[in-house]
């Protein structure tokens, strides 16, 4: 009986234990098949538990790391001591793991109504996945065999993952800070060898402390491994994250483009110090990233391509060919439009324009002057200049558009326009009107006038430019050609000033050129646009032009002759005669009177000074009695000044030589560069007090 007693008393205490047993083993051992399982609370008692927040497993050097972390609440009214808690990681074909506990020394005890964090870590295999590990969390209890007890296992289902979904947050401890991460933007370019990665994240302390943002390590997860991230910014490594304050971290790295952009992820790991001083790196956070690559699609002029800073569209408007010396320049005007709803800058483009799919010219990025931003909705352009020989005519015209991130440059769009855009022409008498950013003005021939030399004689175009801003500004630098009706090319030389122009006034530039005498004036037009150097657009008069952009063929009038001594049309100034008489004083001195009235146009701010010039000539024998320089306003060595308003000299002139004649020619001429255009003639004889302007003209 004793021994049946003794029997029977030994498995009812095996049925208990066993049930105690059961009932210690949670939920989640039969049922961890989704997130929520997983993570599910497990109490040790009545209100204390252990939960699950965080299973990690990332590509290491050796393999992989595997990490979990628990958070330990104590709900009692007593400290529990978490020597008496472990974990233990095998995977279901039951290789074991040793795991280590992150900062061991300061994890003793939990104190009552507190939580504690437990992060165990360790190396596995490299072709392990979490559906394969078993984790149980236990109590060590010297009453059990084996010592231990398992309080809660953990299971993985396949395709487990604790990844924050896009456009989701997590919650990170930092030091006892509660900071929310999330990522906030992700660009890719992609380059000829890699793919430029842009990623933004942005953090928020949610308590009530600062704290300053770890040294941590960023990475891309790819299928085929870890591609490290790093700062723009150095100075974010150990950013102060002030309570409630948004930061934003930017990251930026590049992955061979071989890699495939599918299933990508960003990951933020920390290293720390584990046993004996080493470190080992264990996973923060990682977030599911899907990536679009910037539009690299060919076979249209219109694009759009996104860049860390936002989205542009891009259009290729127009190709051009501008003659310029033995070659042409190619010139590509893209226009750029803002399509996010804030300001973005204005991208930093290059251009390699590629002809028939085999010739690659290497252009210059010329931007409008001011650009440095584009508002929302708005549109600027720039333009793209490369060299081509004259003789070669394409079929397939490309431009790819490649923009430059730190030290890398990336591939972000490729337009196409095969067709040659016509340069734009405009009418004799009518206004061109620029309205790109920072060169809105009108432009307009005045007049056209051929200067006579002793061997060469000047055709040249007369020019108002008006400043259409509404600030002053110093109007651009031309270059550019006359072109005659078949087709040839003419030099032009470009006269103008550096000085600052009001808004709604003018700028007049003279053009001009040494047309041979062979040369037909009709039909003949001037090529001119802004000048350009290696820098850019040439503002004043210095610096030499490299070539030109925004091109114009403007009309020419026909020259026209008058010959009146009333509305002499002299740059801004127009000049009355209204006295001129001449006799023998003394039979060795000639006198001549005579007078003006000059009136000038103040809606020119800049013009080249002006030089009349005055003779009397005997034509039969081109004997000159007489000659006088006049300037206008300004001063010149050998000149007399005629001011705005009525002016009157008395000139003494006495002959060495008898050269008197019954009557002369009275001519006027504008000088410019040596060479001289005829304003006015009058026949004229020695007549005292007779004024031979009264008389009408020849």
């Amino acid at each position: 009986m004793r021994k049946s007693f003794k029997r029977s008393t030994m498995l009812v205490s095996l049925f208990v234990a066993f049930v105690m047993l059961l009932s210690a083993i949670p939920v989640s051992f039969a049922a961890a098949t989704t997130a929520s399982s997983v993570n599910k609370k497990v109490y040790i008692s009545g209100n204390s538990y252990v939960q699950l927040t965080d299973a990690s497993l990332i590509p290491s050097v050796d393999g992989a790391t595997a990490s979990f972390t628990f958070e330990f609440y104590n709900g009692s009214s007593s400290p529990i001591n978490l020597v008496d808690y472990w974990a233990r990681l095998k995977t279901k074909s039951g290789t074991k793991y040793t795991l280590t506990l992150l900062d061991k020394a300061n994890k003793k005890n939990v104190s009552p109504k507190s939580s504690t964090t437990l992060t165990f870590y360790s190396a596995v295999g490299s072709k392990v996945t979490m559906d394969q590990l078993i984790l149980n969390f236990v109590k060590f209890d010297f009453s059990v065999s084996g010592y231990e007890k398992t309080i809660g296992q953990f299971t993985f289902p396949a395709g487990y993952t604790n990844d924050v979904k896009a456009g989701g947050y997590r919650a990170v401890k930092i030091g006892g800070s509660s900071v929310n991460m999330r990522v906030n933007k992700t660009t890719v370019g992609k380059t000829v060898d890699n793919y430029s990665v842009n990623l933004t994240y942005v953090a928020r302390n949610t308590s009530q402390f600062g704290v300053n943002l770890p040294e941590y390590n960023y990475y891309i997860k790819t299928a085929v491994g870890l591609y490290k991230l790093s700062l723009k910014d150095t100075a974010d490594q150990n950013l102060l994250l002030a309570p409630s304050v948004l930061n934003t971290i930017e990251l930026t790295g590049s992955i061979p483009n071989t890699v495939s952009t599918s299933g990508w992820k960003f990951i933020v790991t920390q290293k720390v110090t584990a046993a004996e001083n080493t470190q080992v790196e264990l996973p923060v956070v990682s977030f599911v990233t899907p990536v679009s690559v910037g539009n690299t699609s060919t076979g249209t002029a219109k694009q759009s391509f996104t860049d860390a800073n936002g989205t542009y569209n891009v259009e290729l408007q127009s190709v051009q060919r501008m003659p310029w010396n033995n070659e042409d320049n190619v010139v590509a005007k893209l226009a750029v439009k803002n399509s996010s709803s804030t300001y973005l800058p204005l991208p930093d483009l290059t251009g390699t324009m590629v002809l028939d799919d085999s010739i690659t010219l290497t252009s210059q990025t010329v931007k409008n002057a001011g650009d440095i931003s584009i508002a929302p909705g708005a549109t600027t352009t720039i333009t793209f200049i490369g060299k081509l020989q004259t003789s070669y005519n394409w079929k397939k015209f490309e431009l790819q558009l490649n923009e430059k991130s730190d030290k890398d440059t990336v591939e972000v769009a490729e337009v196409t326009k095969s067709d040659v855009t016509s340069i734009y022409s405009v009418a004799a008498g009518n206004v061109y009107t620029q309205k790109s950013i920072g060169s809105e003005m009108g432009v307009k021939i005045t007049d056209v006038r051929t200067y006579s030399g002793d061997t060469n004689d000047l055709y040249a175009v007369y020019l108002d430019v008006t400043n259409n801003q509404s600030r002053s500004k110093t109007m651009p630098q031309w270059t550019g050609y006359f072109k005659s009706a078949n087709g040839n090319y003419y030099d032009a030389s470009f006269v103008k000033t550096a000085t600052t122009i009001t808004p709604g006034n003018k700028e007049q530039v003279i053009v001009y050129t040494k047309l041979p005498s062979n040369v037909s004036r009709d039909g003949l037009q001037l090529l001119m646009g802004e000048a350009i150097d290696d820098s850019g657009l040439l503002k004043g008069t210095t610096g030499t032009p490299t070539g030109y952009i925004r091109g114009v063929l403007f009309g020419l009038p026909a020259e026209t002759t008058t010959n009146s001594n009333k509305d002499i049309k002299v740059g801004p100034y127009t000049v009355d005669l209204t006295q001129f008489s001449v006799f023998v004083q003394n039979e060795l001195n000639v006198v001549i009177n005579m007078a003006s009235t000059v009136n000038r146009d103040y809606n020119y701010d800049g013009f080249t000074p002006s030089k009349l010039q005055f003779e009397m000539v005997y034509e039969p024998t081109g004997d000159v009695l007489w000659t006088q320089n006049v300037s206008l306003e300004s001063q010149a060595d050998n000149s007399l000044q005629w001011k705005v308003g009525n002016n009157m000299n008395e000139i003494t002139q006495k002959q060495t030589e008898n050269k008197y004649w019954s009557s002369y020619t009275l001519n006027v001429y504008e000088v410019f560069n040596g060479n001289k255009k005829k304003l006015f003639s009058k026949d004229v004889k020695f007549a005292p007090s007779y004024n031979w302007l009264d008389e009408p003209n020849n």
